[in-house]
């Protein structure tokens, strides 16, 4: 077991890694044979509900995304999770264990599948909780664990494992998934093959390997990656998550995963989303729950109070008022939530979500297309020193990553501040900005990768996005020429531009 995991960690290690990342990876082998936990695990906030409303969470997030073991998710969530799509050609209600679909294009054998009815999703809901106003049993929740007991290919008929319920919902052209979620086994193997000795079970950036590195492994679980070509309020987008994995995230200890083969690639991308979907839908259900019905909320509703009779009324109501929001508003909240966010990652795979500079890179050396009278790289000089960028206040004067906010104490979300100087990220870790000398470019080394991170910011940390703001297209441009400059300085002086020159248009040059 040693022998295979500390292969399987020094094989993902890339060509030129450091001496230190390689230790990484032989303790990654290490610490995989221990024993690790292989359930997901809940957030802080979510043990913090109150019980009753801590147990609705944590029901939801199972029956919504299941374990390690059998993972599982909503079909209207954009996850390539697998299935073999099927479509009732007929179904008559006086024959509940059978169905004829439509010819199947390939040859399968169906036989044991579980089978899924992809029903409208609004619909599907709306049908429990009418079952649930009538105290009724619930016909979509009967459909669970129905498996295809026997399939004649010639005629086109299923029988099924049990008898379907007397639901209209039932009928000619709706489709079904055989085998759902297969493509989620498959990618959670992957995934704890090669990521989970860093970023945890849960992809909480809490794998066994984690406490050595920093910067510490993504958290996933709030849905936000830093590197994206994506807008400043747009999710990554799936081919940004593959690129990430394939090319790896050069200064830091994820490496690149270039030898995986294309297939397994995207088994993995599919279980990151996975993961990252599971943990925004906790956190999106402990803000909508714990408004109101955490622990703090109770003690400060009790606060001063003495008398125990008073105590207990006011205790009393608290969790009246608390289950009727779990039995009549939770629900709602809960679904449509989740449909929210799926919609949210479907725009991001929307081709206008990526951000595209409106106009081309201008030639470093030649006229800015910003000031005409400088060189590209003499006025980005000037923007990455001045008012409107800013730089200089974090990465510093020189590029060094040294400006005066790493000397300052920042300001925490929640109030108050933090107790060490210096930038954060929005998971709290300590975040060093970018020696820009360095020539080492996290988010990708092409200038239309400098530009984006320019334009948008660096999701999950300080840096801003000036996009549309107080930078215009070409001036950003001037500011990636300079930033790719930096490393160079000590030895090529900034370029400017005869004065007969001054006057004449830019230059311009590929974006790519």
């Amino acid at each position: 077991m040693l022998n295979r995991f500390v292969a399987q960690n020094f094989l993902s290690a890339p060509a030129n890694a450091s001496p230190w990342l390689l230790l990484v990876c032989l303790l990654a082998g290490l610490a995989g044979c221990e024993q690790v936990q292989s359930d997901f695990v809940f957030n802080e906030k979510t043990q913090e509900l109150l019980p009753e409303a801590e147990v609705k969470v944590k029901n939801t997030l199972v029956s919504s995304f299941g374990s390690p073991a059998q993972p599982t998710i909503p079909a209207f969530f954009p996850v390539d999770r697998g299935q073999i799509t099927l479509e009732i050609a007929d179904f008559d209600p006086e024959k509940p264990t059978e169905l004829l679909i439509e010819p199947v294009e390939t040859d399968v054998d169906l036989v044991g599948k579980k089978l899924q009815f992809l029903f409208d999703p609004e619909d599907q809901f709306d049908v429990t909780m009418e079952a649930i106003e009538e105290e009724l049993p619930d016909p979509i929740a009967e459909l669970d664990g129905i498996t295809i007991a026997a399939y004649d290919a010639e005629s086109g008929k299923l029988t099924l494992s049990k008898a379907l319920p007397d639901l209209e919902l039932i009928e000619p052209g709706l489709e079904l998934a055989a085998n759902p979620n297969y493509k989620l086994h498959q990618g959670q193997f992957l995934y704890e093959q090669h990521c989970q000795h860093c970023h945890g079970v849960s992809g909480s950036g809490d794998g066994p390997t984690a406490r050595y590195m920093e910067p510490k492994p993504r958290d996933y679980r709030k849905g936000i990656f830093k590197f994206t070509s994506t807008g400043s309020r747009d999710h990554v987008s799936t081919a940004d998550l593959k690129h990430i994995i394939v090319e790896g995230i050069p200064g830091t200890y994820m490496p690149s995963f270039k030898l995986l083969s294309d297939e397994s690639l995207d088994l993995i991308v599919n279980y990151v989303k996975f993961l990252a979907m599971r943990g925004e839908t906790e956190g999106m259900l402990n803000v909508e729950v714990g408004l109101d019905f955490n622990k703090k909320v109770l003690a400060d509703e009790l606060e001063g109070v003495t008398d125990p009779k008073e105590i207990e009324e006011i205790t009393t109501e608290f969790k009246e008022d608390m289950n009727e929001f779990l039995e009549v508003d939770y629900p709602e909240i809960a679904f449509f939530g989740q449909l929210d966010l799926a919609d949210a990652w479907i725009e991001a795979d929307n081709e206008d979500a990526i951000v595209y500079a409106s106009v081309p890179q201008t030639d470093p050396y030649g006229p800015s297309a910003a000031d005409p009278s400088l060189t590209s790289i003499e006025n980005g000089r000037i923007l990455y020193l001045g008012k409107d960028a800013q730089c200089a206040s974090c990465h510093g004067d020189g590029g060094k990553g040294d400006g005066f906010q790493t000397r300052q104490l920042q300001k925490r979300r929640e109030g108050g501040d933090f107790t060490v100087p210096g930038l954060h990220d929005d998971w709290y870790n300590p975040l060093k900005p970018r020696d820009l000398t360095s020539d080492i470019y996290r988010g990708g080394r092409r200038p239309i990768d400098v530009f984006r991170r320019i334009y948008v910011g660096i999701k999950g940390t300080p840096m801003p996005a000036f996009g549309g703001k107080s930078l215009t297209d070409q001036q950003i441009w001037d500011v990636v020429n300079y930033v790719m400059y930096l490393p160079h300085e000590d030895t090529m002086p900034i370029p400017k531009l005869p004065k007969a020159e001054a006057s004449e248009s830019p230059a311009v040059s590929s974006i790519e």
